[in-house]
């Protein structure tokens, strides 16, 4: 028998049992995902597919649901109180995360600064968006209160007329942003300050050094580090304020009339209020394409913000 067989012959078996361990091995690491996939499976998969199959129903609590296929959305489409909810979600939207991108970039830039008291300024700046939501409309509403409210007494004692916050149309949406605003800008400060970090020194002190505005150091050094946590802000806020349901339920319960009424308040009206579950399914499911479209442009947007990062050394 030749050398070349007779190793062929003793590493033949060995290299099978090796081949055979290696299939089991990958075969029992993919058991170990099987838990987490059933668990999401029957938490989040299961769930959606009921609530689309339940809006294709007239289906109220207590009663035989009745197939009306696209019917609720066709009724939803055509009830004026979806579109104002619709706007009050999109106004409320645009302007809440608009600010807090501003307020984020402001506030980022001023706490990147290195002086004596500053990790005490980050834990009060942090603190609002660590708080629960209940607690923080129960706190706004207090001092929103037209009788017994701060915000109206300060007003009062600089010489300006107290505001009905809680009872006017618009100064209820007005107080809605503030308190979005005053709990999740920290949330985009957050994002700011992680990408000033990546900044590197070296291109800082070399534009000091060619007497570089501020301006210029902003979009041409600045910027390209902050691009990517910016749009990671925009998404993430922009996902949770078309979905908002704390602030305004618990500042105005929608109110006046309807004018704070989001989409979501709608959706639970619908459900707890009328006992239309169909109908609530279907609102649901009108939020969730528009969040799913939303989060599709943002991407978009996020994945060459990130090959640009990465581009220049991030």
């Amino acid at each position: 028998m030749t050398q070349e067989a007779m190793v062929s012959k003793r590493d033949g078996p060995a290299t099978a049992m090796e081949a055979a361990a290696g299939f089991r091995g990958v075969w029992w690491r993919r058991l170990l995902f099987v838990p987490t996939f059933g668990l999401l499976l029957l938490l989040a998969i299961v769930p959606l597919i009921f609530s689309l199959g339940i809006s294709l129903f007239n289906y109220s609590i207590g009663s035989k649901p009745i197939w009306v296929g696209l019917g609720n959305y066709l009724n939803m489409f055509t009830d004026p109180q979806f579109w104002l909810a619709t706007r009050v979600t999109v106004q409320f939207t645009i302007a809440a995360v608009s600010i807090e991108v501003v307020l984020g970039i402001l506030f980022g830039f001023v706490m990147n600064q290195r002086f004596t008291g500053m990790g005490i300024i980050r834990l009060i700046v942090f603190l609002p968006m660590m708080l629960a939501p209940l607690v923080v409309g129960l706190f706004w509403r207090f001092m929103f209160d037209q009788t017994f409210g701060i915000v109206d007494y300060l007003l009062t004692q600089i010489g300006l007329p107290a505001i009905p916050w809680l009872i006017d149309p618009f100064w209820a949406r007005v107080a809605v942003v503030v308190v979005d605003v005053w709990q999740w800008t920290p949330f985009v400060t957050l994002l700011v300050l992680a990408g000033l970090g990546t900044v590197p020194t070296d291109l800082l002190e070399a534009a000091t050094l060619d007497r570089a505005s501020n301006w210029m150091k902003f979009r041409q050094i600045y910027w390209p580090y902050l691009r990517f946590p910016l749009l990671l802000a925009l998404l993430f806020r922009s996902i949770d304020t078309l979905k908002m349901f704390d602030s305004p339920f618990i500042l105005t319960g929608g109110g006046p009339g309807n004018y704070t009424s989001t989409l979501s308040i709608l959706g639970y009206r619908h459900q707890i209020m009328f006992f239309n579950v169909g109908m609530a399914a279907a609102i649901s499911w009108v939020v969730v394409i528009i969040i799913n479209i939303v989060t599709n442009i943002l991407v978009k947007l996020i994945t060459p913000a990130k090959v640009g990062q990465v581009h220049t050394g991030l």
